[in-house]
């Protein structure tokens, strides 16, 4: 992590990729309230003045690993990021027990492409859920998030652990106060997800108007 948090402290301009699935998207339970992805600019272009940085978000509902991959070119590599910022893992978990190693290794290779084209890349583990999520997501999706993890330790890669940040929120619930439905955080989840990413950037200030929103 301390890469990507040099860049913040550079003069030069960054560029944020983020892609992956809905979550990150933010298209889903919102009702107008901004998504991670947009509290993570408000934060650096706004508050810590980087009016010079660029923040993308090309994450589309409904896309596996297999998805962003497929869409690399369009949806990361021609914008030149210097850090991707990925969010998969829940729609992968359609794919069962028996789809975990598929989703690894596309994984990998995706993380792979992205480095050897000069980016940093920073994974993420999705939010947690609760029992009334679809039945693929409560029965598979912790194997996923663990593949998650196992990569990231497997290429040097950092992480943000959002399925441990909300796993013990409150004495190991997930807070339903988090969730639109089943899986999709709604603002007060987007706004738990934008203070993992911003602390682990070493950008979090309690005392800023972004970091301060109420969450329940």
């Amino acid at each position: 992590m301390d890469d990507v948090r040099s860049l913040l402290r550079s003069p030069d301009p960054v560029t944020w990729l983020f892609t992956g699935d809905s979550v990150t998207q933010g298209s889903a339970y919102l009702h107008g309230h901004r998504d991670y992805t947009q509290l993570f600019a408000e934060r650096v272009r706004v508050e810590l003045k980087r009016s010079s940085d660029a923040v993308i978000n090309t994450a589309v509902g409904g896309r596996t690993v297999a998805a962003v991959a497929a869409d690399a070119e369009r949806a990361i590599l021609r914008h030149c990021p210097d850090v991707v910022i990925f969010g998969v893992g829940l729609n992968d978990s359609r794919g069962g027990a028996e789809g975990v190693a598929s989703f690894a290794a596309a994984y990998r290779n995706l993380c792979r492409q992205v480095g050897a084209a000069g980016a940093r890349v920073v994974l993420q583990t999705p939010n947690g859920f609760l029992s009334s999520a679809a039945g693929f997501v409560v029965d598979h999706l912790a194997s996923y998030t663990e593949a998650i993890r196992a990569l990231a330790v497997e290429l040097s890669l950092p992480l943000i652990d959002h399925a441990e940040v909300w796993a013990t929120a409150t004495d190991g619930e997930v807070p339903d106060e988090w969730i639109g439905s089943g899986c999709h955080p709604n603002h007060f989840g987007h706004r738990a997800m934008a203070n993992a990413l911003l602390r682990s950037f070493g950008i979090f200030d309690p005392d800023s108007a972004t970091c301060r929103l109420y969450i329940p």
